[in-house]
């Protein structure tokens, strides 16, 4: 058997793969976050072997989510969940099998690569696992510049991906943490966001890590015109870009208090906006009068 250790955000968790498999690409987003950790993991991915595996094995179909892929297969066993992952709508293309405390998980494979079937089991154990501990994983897009992180949310299409881009080539000084899936996490009353392996189809692997200073949630609109969004809408801006099974307790539950608190402490925004320059400037200049704002209130 091979075992991998990683980490990710401050989270150690392991994955073991048969001996002999061949996971070439598959394990390059995670090689920036290699570790030689000693303490026990948070969960364990064990990759199996590829023999003959049947849809029947797996219990009751609960649901499909998502209109689009991926999508999100659901299976009720007697005391835990199964669930899938696949590019078409027919069926499944990898099964996912978990402990009830979903600290193990067991994957099977069948017409998907390792990848996609990596990246989608490691997304979810980890959000599961990680809830509790006041740790977000985002939906989002988002730029570190100046030694401080800003994310980037919307429904898919919004254009999170083009907005980071127009940083990056209008905001001097701008850099890409991660294209799809950061990490937010609260450590000694503050908010960081985390580079990660999930980052969609931009390979943006980085193991770092900002605190985190704005979020801003996208509208496409006729105009470019951005507004500080209060502490409810700031929560309901937020919470729907979070991984979060809600019918799990301790997931919803974990999820909840720490975008409450992420959204008390971080300034958030709606910018309504265009794909273009003057879009990602009207942010900027924004975020930078909230900010300065900010300090001159902790300076009285």
């Amino acid at each position: 058997m091979q075992r991998k250790i990683y980490t990710v955000a401050g989270h150690t968790f392991a994955v073991v793969f048969p001996s002999g498999m061949d996971t070439g690409e598959a394990l390059v987003p995670y090689e920036p976050f290699a570790d030689e950790a000693e303490e026990a993991p948070l969960f364990e991915l064990e990759v199996m072997d590829g023999k003959a595996f049947h849809l029947s094995d797996t219990g009751d179909l609960w649901q499909c989510f998502h209109d689009e892929a991926p999508y999100l297969w659901l299976y009720r066993r007697e005391t835990s969940y199964v669930f899938g992952f696949s590019n078409r709508r027919e069926h499944p293309e990898c099964l996912l099998f978990t402990s009830e405390d979903y600290r193990r998980g067991h994957l099977h494979l069948f017409g998907c690569s390792l990848s996609f079937a990596l990246s989608n089991s490691l997304m979810l154990l980890y959000a599961f696992n990680t809830a509790p501990f006041d740790t977000l994983l985002v939906h989002a897009s988002v730029i570190e510049r100046k030694g401080a992180g800003y994310l980037f949310l919307g429904k898919s299409g919004t254009g999170k991906s083009t907005h980071a881009r127009l940083w990056l080539e209008h905001i001097e000084g701008s850099w890409l943490l991660n294209d799809d899936n950061p990490v937010v996490r609260l450590r000694k009353g503050e908010a960081w966001v985390y580079g990660s392996p999930w980052s969609g189809k931009t390979p943006c692997y980085q193991n770092e890590r900002a605190p985190l200073k704005a979020i801003v949630r996208l509208e496409q609109a006729p105009v470019n015109q951005i507004t500080r969004l209060p502490l409810l809408p700031a929560y309901a801006s937020l919470r729907p870009s979070c991984s979060c099974m809600n019918w799990d307790r301790r997931m919803a539950d974990g999820v909840h208090h720490c975008v409450g608190e992420v959204a008390r402490l971080v300034p958030s925004f709606l910018l309504r906006c265009l794909p273009d320059e003057e879009a990602a400037r009207v942010c900027q200049a924004e975020i930078k009068k909230a900010d300065s704002r900010h300090y001159q209130a902790v300076e009285v």
